[in-house]
Protein backbone atom coordinates (compact mmCIF):
# COMPACT_ATOMS: atom_id res chain seq x y z
CA UNK A 1 0.00 0.00 0.00
CA UNK A 2 1.22 3.48 -0.93
CA UNK A 3 2.19 5.12 2.22
CA UNK A 4 3.43 8.90 1.65
CA UNK A 5 3.42 10.26 4.52
CA UNK A 6 6.34 8.45 6.87
CA UNK A 7 6.45 9.14 10.72
CA UNK A 8 8.26 7.56 13.59
CA UNK A 9 5.59 6.99 16.22
CA UNK A 10 7.99 5.77 18.72
CA UNK A 11 7.92 7.18 22.47
CA UNK A 12 10.74 6.10 24.86
CA UNK A 13 12.32 7.44 27.45
CA UNK A 14 15.55 7.37 26.25
CA UNK A 15 16.49 7.77 22.15
CA UNK A 16 18.83 4.67 22.47
CA UNK A 17 16.27 2.21 23.05
CA UNK A 18 13.77 3.94 20.19
CA UNK A 19 16.88 3.96 17.77
CA UNK A 20 17.40 -0.08 18.82
CA UNK A 21 14.06 -0.65 18.03
CA UNK A 22 14.37 0.11 14.44
CA UNK A 23 14.51 -2.21 11.26
CA UNK A 24 18.19 -2.78 10.38
CA UNK A 25 19.03 -3.32 6.69
CA UNK A 26 21.91 -4.41 5.59
CA UNK A 27 24.60 -2.21 3.24
CA UNK A 28 23.05 -2.24 -0.25
CA UNK A 29 20.41 -0.80 -2.04
CA UNK A 30 17.01 -1.73 -1.11
CA UNK A 31 13.68 -1.28 -3.31
CA UNK A 32 11.02 -0.32 -0.01
CA UNK A 33 8.70 1.51 0.89
CA UNK A 34 9.47 5.35 2.03
CA UNK A 35 7.59 4.46 6.01
CA UNK A 36 9.99 1.42 5.82
CA UNK A 37 13.11 3.64 5.07
CA UNK A 38 12.38 6.86 7.54
CA UNK A 39 11.37 3.80 10.06
CA UNK A 40 15.27 2.14 9.75
CA UNK A 41 18.41 2.67 11.18
CA UNK A 42 20.70 5.14 10.06
CA UNK A 43 21.42 9.08 9.89
CA UNK A 44 19.47 10.48 7.22
CA UNK A 45 20.72 14.14 5.14
CA UNK A 46 17.38 15.31 6.67
CA UNK A 47 17.97 14.77 10.03
CA UNK A 48 21.57 16.04 10.06
CA UNK A 49 19.83 19.19 8.57
CA UNK A 50 17.82 19.18 11.63
CA UNK A 51 20.86 19.11 14.13
CA UNK A 52 22.60 22.18 11.95
CA UNK A 53 19.29 24.27 11.89
CA UNK A 54 18.06 23.67 15.57
CA UNK A 55 19.91 21.30 17.85
CA UNK A 56 20.40 17.78 18.90
CA UNK A 57 17.55 17.99 21.31
CA UNK A 58 15.09 18.54 17.89
CA UNK A 59 16.54 15.55 16.45
CA UNK A 60 15.72 13.46 19.36
CA UNK A 61 12.19 15.02 19.53
CA UNK A 62 11.92 14.06 16.12
CA UNK A 63 12.99 10.88 15.93
CA UNK A 64 10.48 10.27 18.74
CA UNK A 65 7.67 11.51 16.77
CA UNK A 66 7.43 14.14 18.83
CA UNK A 67 7.59 16.82 16.35
CA UNK A 68 5.17 16.99 13.56
CA UNK A 69 6.26 17.58 9.56
CA UNK A 70 3.24 17.50 7.70
CA UNK A 71 2.21 20.11 6.17
CA UNK A 72 -0.04 21.23 3.01
CA UNK A 73 3.09 22.18 0.93
CA UNK A 74 4.49 19.05 2.19
CA UNK A 75 2.22 16.67 1.13
CA UNK A 76 1.71 17.92 -2.27
CA UNK A 77 5.35 17.73 -2.82
CA UNK A 78 5.38 14.18 -1.46
CA UNK A 79 1.96 13.22 -3.84
CA UNK A 80 3.70 14.76 -6.81
CA UNK A 81 7.13 13.14 -6.55
CA UNK A 82 5.53 10.05 -7.25
CA UNK A 83 3.13 11.52 -9.75
CA UNK A 84 6.15 12.64 -11.93
CA UNK A 85 8.09 9.40 -11.47
CA UNK A 86 5.37 6.41 -11.24
CA UNK A 87 4.64 6.77 -14.85
CA UNK A 88 1.25 5.59 -15.84
CA UNK A 89 0.66 4.33 -12.47
CA UNK A 90 0.27 8.05 -10.82
CA UNK A 91 -3.43 8.12 -11.62
CA UNK A 92 -3.90 5.64 -9.09
CA UNK A 93 -1.68 6.93 -6.64
CA UNK A 94 -4.29 9.14 -4.64
CA UNK A 95 -7.65 10.70 -4.63
CA UNK A 96 -9.16 13.98 -6.36
CA UNK A 97 -11.83 16.01 -4.61
CA UNK A 98 -14.71 17.06 -6.36
CA UNK A 99 -14.63 20.57 -7.14
CA UNK A 100 -15.56 22.76 -4.72
CA UNK A 101 -16.01 19.74 -1.70
CA UNK A 102 -14.93 20.88 1.42
CA UNK A 103 -13.72 18.18 4.07
CA UNK A 104 -15.51 20.27 6.92
CA UNK A 105 -18.77 20.01 5.48
CA UNK A 106 -20.97 17.00 6.38
CA UNK A 107 -20.36 15.67 2.86
CA UNK A 108 -16.68 16.49 2.75
CA UNK A 109 -16.22 14.28 6.28
CA UNK A 110 -18.13 11.91 4.73
CA UNK A 111 -15.89 11.64 1.14
CA UNK A 112 -12.80 11.62 3.40
CA UNK A 113 -13.55 8.28 5.67
CA UNK A 114 -14.99 6.35 2.57
CA UNK A 115 -11.28 7.65 0.48
CA UNK A 116 -9.07 6.96 3.62
CA UNK A 117 -6.65 4.51 2.21
CA UNK A 118 -5.03 6.87 -0.64
CA UNK A 119 -3.60 10.41 0.46
CA UNK A 120 -6.73 13.39 -1.54
CA UNK A 121 -5.58 16.89 -2.74
CA UNK A 122 -7.79 18.95 -3.92
CA UNK A 123 -9.66 19.19 -7.38
CA UNK A 124 -7.24 22.46 -7.89
CA UNK A 125 -4.23 20.58 -7.27
CA UNK A 126 -5.29 17.58 -8.85
CA UNK A 127 -5.32 19.56 -12.00
CA UNK A 128 -1.90 20.87 -10.92
CA UNK A 129 -0.74 17.97 -10.76
CA UNK A 130 -1.76 16.35 -13.87
CA UNK A 131 -0.53 19.53 -15.55
CA UNK A 132 2.92 19.45 -14.05
CA UNK A 133 3.50 15.38 -15.17
CA UNK A 134 2.59 16.35 -18.76
CA UNK A 135 5.20 19.06 -18.40
CA UNK A 136 8.22 17.11 -17.50
CA UNK A 137 7.45 14.13 -20.03
CA UNK A 138 7.51 16.57 -22.55
CA UNK A 139 10.94 18.15 -21.64
CA UNK A 140 13.70 16.19 -23.62
CA UNK A 141 16.44 15.67 -21.06
CA UNK A 142 14.13 15.41 -17.93
CA UNK A 143 12.03 12.76 -19.40
CA UNK A 144 15.48 10.27 -20.86
CA UNK A 145 17.02 11.03 -17.13
CA UNK A 146 14.13 10.01 -15.30
CA UNK A 147 12.24 7.36 -17.53
CA UNK A 148 16.19 5.59 -17.77
CA UNK A 149 15.86 5.07 -13.33
CA UNK A 150 14.25 3.19 -10.82
CA UNK A 151 11.83 5.39 -8.76
CA UNK A 152 12.28 5.84 -5.19
CA UNK A 153 15.61 3.35 -3.93
CA UNK A 154 16.56 3.03 -0.47
CA UNK A 155 21.00 3.09 0.53
CA UNK A 156 22.20 1.91 3.10
CA UNK A 157 25.77 2.67 3.60
CA UNK A 158 28.50 2.15 6.25
CA UNK A 159 31.36 4.80 6.46
CA UNK A 160 34.63 4.79 7.54
CA UNK A 161 34.13 5.46 10.74
CA UNK A 162 31.26 3.09 11.06
CA UNK A 163 28.16 4.95 10.59
CA UNK A 164 25.28 3.84 9.05
CA UNK A 165 23.90 6.54 6.68
CA UNK A 166 21.02 6.16 4.66
CA UNK A 167 19.09 8.33 1.66
CA UNK A 168 16.27 7.82 -0.18
CA UNK A 169 17.05 8.59 -3.73
CA UNK A 170 14.11 10.14 -6.37
CA UNK A 171 15.32 7.22 -8.97
CA UNK A 172 18.78 5.67 -9.86
CA UNK A 173 19.70 5.86 -13.45
CA UNK A 174 22.02 4.04 -15.09
CA UNK A 175 24.65 6.61 -15.81
CA UNK A 176 26.41 9.03 -14.12
CA UNK A 177 23.93 11.22 -12.82
CA UNK A 178 22.20 11.34 -9.84
CA UNK A 179 18.54 13.24 -10.24
CA UNK A 180 16.11 14.84 -7.40
CA UNK A 181 13.14 15.99 -8.15
CA UNK A 182 11.73 19.18 -7.00
CA UNK A 183 8.90 21.67 -6.99
CA UNK A 184 8.96 24.73 -6.72
CA UNK A 185 7.15 28.06 -7.14
CA UNK A 186 10.17 29.20 -9.81
CA UNK A 187 12.68 27.51 -11.61
CA UNK A 188 14.17 31.09 -11.78
CA UNK A 189 18.34 31.37 -10.62
CA UNK A 190 17.42 34.05 -8.50
CA UNK A 191 14.69 32.07 -6.64
CA UNK A 192 16.35 28.66 -6.58
CA UNK A 193 19.87 29.99 -5.31
CA UNK A 194 17.90 31.28 -2.71
CA UNK A 195 16.27 27.43 -2.20
CA UNK A 196 19.48 25.38 -2.26
CA UNK A 197 21.23 27.95 0.62
CA UNK A 198 17.28 27.91 2.72
CA UNK A 199 17.02 24.05 2.26
CA UNK A 200 20.61 23.59 2.52
CA UNK A 201 19.90 21.50 -1.30
CA UNK A 202 24.37 21.79 -1.46
CA UNK A 203 24.40 19.76 1.87
CA UNK A 204 21.77 17.09 0.37
CA UNK A 205 23.70 16.95 -3.05
CA UNK A 206 27.30 16.09 -1.15
CA UNK A 207 25.67 13.63 0.86
CA UNK A 208 23.59 11.52 -1.64
CA UNK A 209 27.03 11.24 -3.97
CA UNK A 210 29.21 10.21 -1.79
CA UNK A 211 26.70 7.84 0.14
CA UNK A 212 26.52 6.36 -3.66
CA UNK A 213 30.49 6.35 -3.54
CA UNK A 214 30.39 4.04 -0.33
CA UNK A 215 28.33 1.62 -2.10
CA UNK A 216 30.76 1.82 -5.01
CA UNK A 217 28.08 3.57 -7.76
CA UNK A 218 29.63 5.71 -9.81
CA UNK A 219 27.61 9.01 -9.75
CA UNK A 220 29.25 12.14 -10.50
CA UNK A 221 26.78 14.61 -11.10
CA UNK A 222 23.67 15.63 -8.68
CA UNK A 223 20.96 17.37 -11.13
CA UNK A 224 17.82 18.87 -10.00
CA UNK A 225 15.07 18.11 -11.94
CA UNK A 226 12.35 21.54 -11.51
CA UNK A 227 9.15 21.75 -12.32
CA UNK A 228 7.03 25.05 -11.36
CA UNK A 229 3.94 23.86 -9.48
CA UNK A 230 1.64 26.83 -11.14
CA UNK A 231 1.14 26.71 -15.07
CA UNK A 232 2.54 26.83 -17.59
CA UNK A 233 4.14 23.92 -15.47
CA UNK A 234 7.94 25.03 -16.69
CA UNK A 235 10.47 22.32 -16.23
CA UNK A 236 14.36 23.27 -16.25
CA UNK A 237 17.19 20.92 -14.80
CA UNK A 238 19.90 22.51 -13.22
CA UNK A 239 23.57 20.88 -12.12
CA UNK A 240 24.74 21.54 -9.02
CA UNK A 241 28.26 23.10 -8.98
CA UNK A 242 31.14 21.37 -7.64
CA UNK A 243 32.20 23.91 -5.35
CA UNK A 244 28.84 23.72 -3.65
CA UNK A 245 29.08 20.29 -3.54
CA UNK A 246 32.22 20.74 -1.72
CA UNK A 247 31.14 23.02 0.61
CA UNK A 248 28.15 20.80 1.21
CA UNK A 249 30.32 17.86 1.89
CA UNK A 250 32.08 19.98 5.10
CA UNK A 251 28.98 21.22 6.70
CA UNK A 252 27.68 17.19 6.43
CA UNK A 253 30.75 16.01 7.97
CA UNK A 254 30.52 18.43 10.82
CA UNK A 255 27.10 17.44 11.34
CA UNK A 256 27.90 13.76 11.46
CA UNK A 257 30.72 14.35 14.28
CA UNK A 258 27.86 15.96 15.96
CA UNK A 259 25.82 13.09 15.61
CA UNK A 260 28.17 10.56 16.88
CA UNK A 261 28.89 12.10 19.80
CA UNK A 262 25.27 12.23 20.90
CA UNK A 263 24.75 8.45 20.08
CA UNK A 264 28.17 7.94 21.89
CA UNK A 265 27.35 9.81 25.04
CA UNK A 266 23.69 9.70 24.94
CA UNK A 267 23.14 13.43 25.22
CA UNK A 268 21.53 15.32 23.39
CA UNK A 269 21.89 19.17 24.29
CA UNK A 270 19.31 22.28 23.47
CA UNK A 271 20.29 25.93 22.89
CA UNK A 272 22.55 27.20 25.87
CA UNK A 273 22.18 27.08 29.15
CA UNK A 274 22.88 31.16 29.88
CA UNK A 275 22.49 33.48 26.91
CA UNK A 276 24.10 35.02 23.69
CA UNK A 277 23.92 38.29 22.13
CA UNK A 278 22.00 38.38 18.62
CA UNK A 279 22.22 41.08 16.04
CA UNK A 280 21.01 42.33 13.00
CA UNK A 281 22.77 39.99 9.73
CA UNK A 282 25.64 41.28 8.07
CA UNK A 283 24.15 42.30 5.22
CA UNK A 284 21.12 44.39 6.71
CA UNK A 285 24.27 46.06 8.64
CA UNK A 286 25.81 46.68 5.07
CA UNK A 287 22.32 48.22 3.41
CA UNK A 288 21.65 50.16 6.51
CA UNK A 289 25.34 51.33 6.01
CA UNK A 290 24.86 52.68 2.41
CA UNK A 291 21.51 54.47 3.55
CA UNK A 292 23.44 56.55 5.79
Amino acid sequence: MFKPYPLLHRKSLHLINCLSNMEHLAPGLHDITAERYFAAEGVSCGMLNILRDKTPMHLRAWLQGEMPIESEALRFGIVAHYAILEGNKYKKLFYQRPEGMKLTTKEGKAWLEDHSDKPNVSWEDGQHLLGMVEAVRRHPFAKRVLSSGKPEQSLFAIDDQDTLRKSRLDTLTDGNVLPDLKTCMSASNDFFERQILRLSYHVRAAYYLDNCRLLNMDKEHFMFILVEKTPPYAVRCLRMDGDCVTWGRKLYQADLQTWRQCLANDEWPGYEDSYSDVALPQWEMRRIYELI
